[in-house]
């Protein structure tokens, strides 16, 4: 195994930005072209806390049926694993080495809380929920919150911040089931899922809750430099590293093929799980916090096997060509929501690894289904169009003709695939407004970027022999500058950033002749 260095246990803090923060809010999607996801409680009232992922809110909760504190005290008696110091083996690794992020850049420092808080808590700021007139607690819920306090009081420094996000470890802490050597977090309530998968009985535990409850035990030992949270942490991390059985908890197995999951909801009896995408790079976030805090070797094997894992399952079996990605391989129902977080995660694991697979497999999510939400004009070429609106399964339900004498513009909120139809520009002004119009070069494009993703580390264009444009635009889409090359051998250049730009997909050239300047895709472009 390469040796990693450890990282600084102390790291000057940058400010931060959330302009793409990872785990913001996503944007509305017409109902129209949104495909179904797992059905949810009608009774349930989960908190907004900015963090869209959340295991509740994805099934439907259940009062426990059996008892819980009986249950809670058999796996307490589970007898300790003597063999966690060594490095975890049995699964595959790719070689996915973990790189040291800039704090602006680590996958859980960014969302801020606000000073005010609108969601359902009790009296000591710890993060609730209800369901059945009842509060209970929720460890993702408690550990996305104190983790949005944590990435505020590094901001500002405002102790209000630093407390609410020890409230909420705090309450992780008094609730946790010490078994095998390991702390756990509990879930009191049922949970089902989707059709054919088993009801998961309380108490049960998550890899995604004990993930994040890891990235938040490392970042307050980080900032606070209390021993107590490198205690939490270590024994914490443990749960991520024992090996699957039955009769006490677990979070992590192998599976067939050899290949290491994090368990969003594991299923005790054979020791399986529904492999979710979200929750296992959520709960490998966490484990790169842990090789942040420590340079722990066992951490960068976990890394390693987990973001193997990610490399090995999205293309066959999480992507969906032309569609929204599966949300787990369990249940595997396309999910416009997790199809954007699963977008921006093999986007951001490609920035902690510098694995190119992972900023390839985020290109083809992003040209599956893209983020919606658009705010930009749409450009109408002379001639004649039509708008359309079309039921769930992509039928047209109705539409609407318009010829135009002259170029015309007209402004656009979204920028949709229709199942089967592909992209459309949903039209919010003037004779078709309300309707949707499919995107065609030349005659009706978005001006201006779209769906940018930015390359942390460049990549490379390679340019094969041949003649290529760039061009450079201003905030509206309005070209301000162009430049032709021709290549008589072939050439590379850095890669920061593609998006769509002015209907095109295109390329941002960081250095040499083109920057400044992007370049629509073209025979003999190619990017490595």
């Amino acid at each position: 195994m390469p040796s990693v260095s450890p990282p600084r246990a102390r790291r000057a803090l940058a400010v931060l930005t959330t302009t793409a923060a990872l785990l913001g809010l996503l944007p509305a999607v017409p109902a129209q072209a949104a495909p179904a996801g797992p059905d949810h409680s009608t009774d349930v009232t989960v908190p907004d806390t900015g963090w869209s992922p959340d295991p509740v809110a994805d099934g439907v909760p259940r009062p426990p049926s059996r008892n819980v504190a009986k249950v809670k005290e058999q796996q307490r008696q589970q007898r300790r694993v003597t063999t966690l110091d060594a490095v975890p083996t049995g699964f595959a690794r790719d070689g996915h080495l973990p790189r040291d992020l800039p704090p602006a850049a680590q996958p859980y420092n960014v969302n801020p809380a606000p000073v005010v808080d609108r969601g359902l808590h009790d009296s000591s700021g710890v993060r609730m929920f209800t369901f059945l007139g009842k509060t209970w607690d929720h460890p993702v819920a408690q550990a996305q919150w104190g983790l949005s306090n944590l990435a505020a009081y590094r901001l500002t420094n405002d102790p209000l911040f630093l407390q609410r996000a020890v409230a909420n470890a705090q309450r992780n802490l008094d609730r946790r089931v010490e078994s095998r050597g390991a702390w756990f977090y509990p879930y009191d309530f049922d949970l089902s899922r989707c059709a054919g998968r088993p009801l998961l009985r309380a108490p049960w535990y998550s890899a995604m809750a004990q993930g994040q409850l890891l990235a938040l035990f490392a970042g307050l030992a980080e900032v606070t430099g209390d021993a107590k949270w490198r205690t939490a942490a270590d024994n914490t991390f443990l749960s991520l590293i024992l090996p699957a059985t039955t009769g006490a908890p677990w979070g992590s197995w192998i599976d067939p093929n050899g290949y290491l999951w994090l368990e969003e909801y594991p299923v005790t009896f054979g020791t399986t799980g529904e492999r979710v995408l979200n929750g296992h790079i959520f709960a490998l976030y966490g484990v790169y916090d842990y090789w942040r805090l420590t340079g722990d070797s066992r951490a960068v094997a976990v890394f390693d096997g987990a973001a193997s894992t990610v490399r090995r399952y999205v293309p066959n079996h999480f992507r969906v060509v032309q569609w929204a990605s599966n949300y787990s391989m369990g249940c595997a129902n396309p999910h416009v929501k997790y199809h954007q977080i699963h977008t921006a995660q093999t986007l951001k694991l490609y920035e902690m690894t510098w694995s190119p697979a992972f900023a390839q497999y985020a290109h083809l999510l992003r040209s599956d289904y893209p983020v919606p939400g658009v705010d930009a004009n749409v450009s109408f070429s002379a001639g004649t169009h039509t708008g359309y609106t079309f039921s769930s399964t992509g039928a047209i339900t109705g539409t609407k003709g318009l010829t135009l004498g002259r170029a015309s513009i007209a402004h656009a909120d979204q920028r949709i695939r229709v199942r089967g139809r592909g992209i459309h520009y949903r039209i919010t002004n003037g004779a078709l407004a309300g309707y949707l119009v499919p995107e065609a070069y030349g005659r009706r494009v978005l001006l201006g970027k779209a769906v940018e993703h930015v390359y942390t580390p460049t990549r490379v264009l390679s340019f094969q022999p041949g003649t290529y444009s760039g061009y450079a635009y201003d905030s509206k889409g309005t070209v301000i500058g162009s430049k032709t090359l021709t290549f008589s051998k072939a050439s590379m250049a850095p890669l920061g950033a593609s998006a769509w730009v002015n209907g095109r997909l295109s390329y941002q050239v960081t250095a040499g002749a083109y920057l400044g300047y992007w370049l629509p895709e073209a025979t003999g472009l190619t990017v490595n």
